[in-house]
């Protein structure tokens, strides 16, 4: 058993294929048969694995050789397209000698043109003309790219057109066009609307004025526009047929110096910048402007009044020198001193009813500029902490703060000029008027003195 179980190991390592079964015992001489089958077996797969690669190394062999051949026949293709890229080479410089020499001054006459169209580019995609003519700069785009080629030139065509895209945008920039278009609203949507083109300067639609925008190649309608000033006329253009005639302002800097305008604050803005201050000043302003008015009204009235009734003997108590005869009637047969006494205190009856409000109206005239001072101070102190925090090296922020603290004083002045005025013309009137009691009671002693007197100098 020891000896069939060394064979089987051996058979193992040699690596017979060798089956075995457990229930069937294998005797020495059969192992030695199927050693031998196996060692045939064996001897014919390496004579097959021989024979397979010497035959690979044959076809190997073979396509080294046709590779080698391959190359060498590349090289010499190479060599021979190198020798004609040389001689290609000789002949392209050899024509381009030629044709600089042919073209002679031409050649200038190219550049020319190349600078031409390169300005005539820049002219048209500034100018709002391209609105109603878009498309227009492709063609120069393709014509300075042909002008600045050595291997192409201009065709007579292609100068033709140049000329006519220069004459074309001279014709229209004079004329008044109606023309529908794309606008970018402000709130960045985008609509087709009809607009009306004034030469090369400006384009409104529906009373409001558009800018053209070079790098979206559409009109864009201002944020902010400009005061009714400058869009009525642009609305009435609008609504004017063919032949009416109408104002219009343009804008010869094509929209630059609109965006300034809008940028301006208006009267509104202007109001909202002097803050709380300035509405209580421009409050102020207009209760003494209302209470001139009225004292206005009231004295022209008495004024009246106190004239119909010079003329008239009898008393009316509806106006102040009706009352102050009133007094003297009463008074009559009282002596000059005591009847000098009741016209005395009649008229100082009168003076409060004939100044009355007069002095708010001054108290006003005085308030409003101090008013306005005081908000230029705290102004000037809010723009000195700005300066503190970020610097001078912004003038316009300053610039901006100072005109914001200016405002106050601009109104508190706009508030007390017209209160001074008015003050001094309601003032005078009333005194005016008073001037009248007084030199009518006046007269009234002086007549009472007369009469007092004759009785006297009768009786002497």
């Amino acid at each position: 058993m020891k000896l069939q179980s060394l064979f089987l190991s051996a058979a193992m390592v040699l690596g017979l294929n060798v089956h075995v079964q457990a229930a069937e015992p294998v005797s020495v001489d059969s192992l030695l048969n199927l050693v031998k089958q196996g060692q045939a077996r064996d001897d014919k797969e390496f004579k097959q694995r021989l024979a397979r690669f010497n035959l690979s190394k044959a076809e190997q062999e073979k396509m080294v050789a046709d590779a080698q051949n391959e190359r060498s026949r590349l090289e010499q293709l190479s060599a021979q397209k190198e020798k004609e890229f040389q001689q290609n080479e000789t002949a392209v410089a050899e024509a381009q000698e030629r044709l600089n020499n042919r073209l002679g001054s031409l050649k200038e006459l190219f550049g020319v043109l190349q600078q031409v169209a390169g300005d005539t580019k820049a002219v048209f995609e500034g100018s709002v003309i391209s609105s109603e003519l878009p498309g227009r700069e492709q063609f120069l785009t393709d014509l300075i790219k042909t002008a600045g080629s050595s291997s192409k030139l201009p065709s007579i065509e292609e100068l033709e057109r140049l000329w006519f895209e220069m004459q074309r945008e001279m014709t229209y920039s004079g004329r008044v066009s109606t023309y529908n278009a794309q606008v970018v609203l402000p709130s960045g949507d985008t609509t087709e609307e009809q607009v009306i083109r004034v030469g090369g300067f400006n384009v409104v639609a529906d009373g409001k004025y558009l800018n053209w925008d070079l790098e979206a190649g559409r009109l864009v309608e201002l944020d902010k526009q400009p005061g009714s000033r400058y869009t009525d006329p642009a609305a009435e253009l609008a609504s004017a047929s063919g032949t009416d005639l109408t104002g219009f302002w343009i804008d010869p800097s094509r929209g630059q110096l609109l965006k300034i305008m809008g940028q301006s604050p208006e009267l509104g803005d202007r109001v909202d910048q002097g803050g709380v201050v300035g509405y209580i000043i421009i409050v102020l302003g207009a209760i003494g402007i209302a209470l001139a008015l009225w004292r206005m009204v009231v004295l022209y009235s008495e004024g009246a009044k106190i004239r119909a009734q010079m003329d008239n003997e009898t008393a009316n108590e509806n106006n102040a020198l009706g009352r102050v005869m009133a007094v003297f009637n009463a008074n009559k047969n009282a002596d000059t001193e005591t009847l000098e006494l009741h016209l005395g205190e009649a008229i100082a009856a009168e003076i409060p009813r004939l100044t009355r409000a007069i002095g708010w109206i001054k108290i006003i005239s005085v308030v409003a500029p101090l008013l306005g001072l005081l908000g230029t101070v705290t102004g000037m102190i809010d723009v000195f902490e700005t300066m503190s925090l970020f610097g001078t090296g912004d003038p316009k922020l300053m610039a901006g703060g100072i005109s914001q603290a200016l405002v106050t004083t601009v109104l508190g002045l706009v508030a007390a000029i017209p209160c001074v005025f008015l003050h001094t013309l309601t003032n005078n009137r009333s005194r005016e008027l008073m001037m009248i009691l007084e030199e009518r009671a006046t007269g009234i002693l002086a007549r009472q003195s007369e009469k007092q007197t004759k009785p006297q100098a009768t009786a002497a």
